[in-house]
């Protein structure tokens, strides 16, 4: 009910829903037993105006309100469709290039080191080299890039 009504004015359809939300919550919480509930219901369907309304509510607690959780005050809200947040982008796209596949190269620089010790210095072919060269043409080709 609106506060400020005339009793004389003609209450809507949503008023009458919410009078009878009321109702229900009062007899569902052991307030109205059985006929009162019964008799409060059958003359909100039967009233028309805010002056009869009144009566049917005025002995029970006020109206609970929902309020919102601590926790979800707290949460920042989702961008906006079409809107994407911010990532963090590398430094220095010569650090980028050496994350991923540069650490693969230097795995394979480390096992061909490893072999030539362990022949007594008598050190194979240099064939990280067939992984140095595209990491090289990745690594010089994203110095040129800016964003």
């Amino acid at each position: 009910m609106p506060s400020k009504y005339q009793p004389h004015e003609r209450f809507s359809e949503s008023d009458r829903d919410k009078i009878a939300g009321r109702l229900r919550d009062a007899f569902a919480d052991g307030r109205l037993d059985q006929p009162e509930f019964n008799t409060r219901l059958d003359r909100l369907y039967s009233s028309s105006t805010y002056g009869e309304l009144e009566p049917l509510v005025r002995d029970l607690p006020p109206v609970r309100t929902h309020s919102t959780p601590a926790v979800a005050r707290q949460v920042t809200p989702a961008p906006a469709p079409g809107t994407f947040p911010e990532r963090k982008k590398e430094t220095h796209p010569v650090l980028a290039a050496a994350g991923g596949f540069g650490s693969i190269v230097l795995l394979n620089v480390l096992i061909w080191f490893v072999i030539g010790v362990a022949n007594g210095g008598n050190w194979p072919n240099f064939w990280p080299v067939w992984l140095l060269i595209p990491w090289g043409v990745i690594t010089l080709g994203a110095l040129g890039k800016r964003d």
